[in-house]
């Protein structure tokens, strides 16, 4: 007798999601119980009891600590209940049945008369109703749907384990009953292919060993599916009650489990079949996952002892994710390596297997530990797609969002093909086989540390050397090791500049002081004109009130004009001492760029301000030619004193 496992079996996500929760639980120090069975299977119920999980059927029997709610999930008084005694709720609900919870609230909500297509006393069609404010219709047959009175809307969710074709079936009569049918489709797609596996399975063997508890709604319905394909079906919960009877003559076995029914309880009934040794049992079925060694390599082709009486052959397609250019690439002789099986007897006598879909196996509960740790996994880089790239993830395809390749644009996602990069898984969906993972989250963790320890070293005052990084019309950005910190165009020079453009260009290595650091922001205010003591007060220094000293009009304003002495050194002349006219505007005296004489009056270096005089320089240009005129031409000359410097004793100043 050869015996053959269904290629779809066992625990769901869901109900693996469940145990693993409930497991993790028992860590704390504190009672930990369930609502309820968490699963309907009494040996996985019992196997919990042991790990010190009870189950109670109400809240009041938990004085304290903790309460597991099921994967069939509850209505929203019980998490009130559960808040309001102080309880911490661990929310082991299936996701698949928080989508049909979820839709019935939105369609009662939305104004539709609510119809749950499932069983009346499972527990998760009683949790649906109670998020339906427990006003749903409960339907279960076609003869259910037809008695239904008319509404003018319909909303219709189903019990995640419902039968498809059943589904189908009575969705097509609640077309009749409605004007407005709208139709959440909540059933879980491991129901499906479950379903599929078993039927397929049930049509090539003598006799269906169907193992899950026998109150489990999906189990059951894999029996009847068995029985519905012609195929004699026994229903157990365990390996004790199989019967050497049940075997008498049959050439071939199958076996299959419901979603609720664990791995370990699946292994002990195919070791209590083998135990019968009815014929000669051999386990080697379809979809099961097993260990060979390589004992043979060729270009295109890998072969593999498994310990069965021929060897099984992986083509190049199947070795590898991508596909490798020759099989070497991938393996070495003597390897030992994991193999799913893909035919068990082929037409021509091999057994076909598969490392890469092995290694999607493995894959997924890699990437889900992954994502649940927020851990890091190595992605390599294969093609540029729409939106952006694929990579290879332990052997299984990844998307990585061009979005979430890099902190700042990428506009040619090309040059990261052939890569390897560290990316951290942010979607994964293993029975859509999708995974979608995030550099830049992994880049901005980093960011975010390298920043924190940068900032905890900083100081006002501290100078750090630093690189030009990007140029914007109110300064420059410096990167000083993974910061970048803003000098505003005021802080680029002691000199009045207009564009940044005028000091810096990016790519410059400068020094920069510290101004300011905001923590909390994540802000850096830097200075590069700091570096250096401002040229201004050597150049003023060198300057002596009272001299005359020529200079260039540099602007001129309502109150005066500014006129350059020394570079970068401007000193304002007031309108009053322009000219010795009176004057309405300065541009009546002087103009743009002019070179002027002018006479210090004053400065003050507090206020970095220094005051200038146009007249006062002339007077003391005309008195210089007066006291020359006195000395050395008065006596030769014609002219009187009156006649040539009469002015100057006029004013009246």
């Amino acid at each position: 007798m050869k015996i053959y496992l269904a290629e779809h079996r066992g625990f769901c996500y869901g109900v693996k999601r469940a145990v693993n929760m409930a497991v993790s639980a028992v860590a704390s120090d504190c009672p930990v119980h369930t609502l309820g069975p968490i699963i309907h299977n009494p040996q996985m119920v019992s196997h919990l009891q042991t790990q010190g999980i009870g189950a109670v059927d109400n809240l009041e029997d938990i004085p304290a600590g903790k309460v597991i709610i099921r994967s069939h999930g509850v209505g929203p008084e019980i998490y009130r209940q559960a808040e309001a005694k102080q309880l911490e709720v661990v929310d082991a609900t299936c996701p698949h049945v928080k989508k049909a919870q979820q839709a019935a609230y939105e369609l009662k909500q939305s104004g539709y008369q609510v119809v749950i297509v499932g069983e009346h006393q499972h527990p998760e069609v009683r949790s649906i109703m109670a998020w339906s404010n427990e006003e749903a219709q409960v339907v279960e047959t076609i003869v259910a749907a037809k008695s239904l009175p008319f509404y003018p809307r319909l909303g219709v969710v189903a019990q995640t384990t419902f039968a498809a074709n059943d589904f189908e079936a009575i969705l097509a009569v609640l077309k009749t009953k409605c004007e407005d049918l709208k139709i959440e489709r909540t059933i879980c797609t491991a129901t499906d292919l479950r379903q599929q596996a078993a039927l397929d399975l049930a049509k090539k063997v003598d006799i269906m060993i169907v193992v899950g508890g026998k109150n489990s709604a999906n189990t059951t319905r894999l029996a009847s599916v068995c029985q519905e394909a012609g195929c004699k079906t026994q229903h157990i919960e365990s390996a004790g009650e199989l019967k050497p009877e049940w075997f008498v003559n049959v050439q071939n076995a199958g076996i299959t489990a419901g979603a609720s029914t664990p791995e370990w309880v699946i292994e002990e009934v195919y070791a209590k079949m083998e135990e019968m040794n009815i014929g000669n049992v051999v386990k080697l079925e379809a979809g099961s996952v097993i260990k060979g060694t390589v004992v043979g390599i060729r270009h295109d082709e890998v072969f593999v002892d498994i310990g069965y009486k021929a060897e099984g052959v992986i083509p190049l397609s199947e070795l590898a994710y991508p596909a490798p250019q020759a099989a070497a690439d991938a393996v070495s002789q003597g390897q030992i390596i994991d193999v799913l099986v893909i035919e068990a007897d082929g037409a021509d006598g091999q057994i076909k297997l598969s490392k890469a879909q092995a290694d999607k196996i493995t894959a997924w509960d890699k990437l889900e530990q992954a994502l649940a740790a927020k851990q890091a996994v190595e992605a390599r880089v294969t093609e540029v797609v729409k939106g952006g790239v694929v990579a290879a993830v332990f052997g299984v395809r990844a998307f990585i969002p061009a979005s979430q390749l890099d902190i700042r644009y990428v506009e040619d996602l090309n040059t990261f093909i052939g890569q390897t990069l560290l990316a951290v898984p942010i979607e994964i969906d293993r029975e859509k086989q999708k995974a979608v993972l995030s550099r830049k989250q992994l880049l901005l963790a980093e960011k975010e540390a390298k920043e924190n320890e940068l900032f905890a070293k900083l100081a006002v005052g501290q100078t750090i050397t630093g690189k030009v990084s990007r140029l914007a019309n109110f300064g420059a950005f410096v990167d000083i090791g993974g910061i970048d910190g803003l000098v505003h165009i005021s802080d680029l020079s002691w000199q009045r500049v207009r564009t940044p453009q005028e000091v810096v260009s990016v790519g410059d290595e400068v020094k920069v002081v510290v101004l300011k650091v905001d923590m909390e922001a994540k802000k850096l205010s830097l200075s590069l004109k700091d570096v250096e003591s401002d040229p201004w007060y050597a150049a003023v220094d060198k300057l002596i009130v009272g001299s005359v000293v020529t200079g260039k009009v540099t602007k001129i304003v309502k109150f005066g004009v500014f006129v350059e002495i020394e570079a970068g050194v401007e000193g304002l002349v007031h309108i009053s001492e322009v000219a010795e006219r009176r004057i309405v505007n300065a541009e009546e005296a002087v103009s743009i760029g002019q070179q002027v004489a002018v006479k210090i009056l004053s400065v003050d270096k507090e206020t970095k301000r220094i005051a200038l005089s146009m007249v006062q320089a002339e007077q003391d240009k005309e008195r210089a030619e007066f006291n020359d005129y006195l000395t050395k031409q008065a006596p030769a000359s014609g002219v009187t004193l009156g006649d040539k410097f009469g002015h100057l004793f006029k004013r009246e100043d």
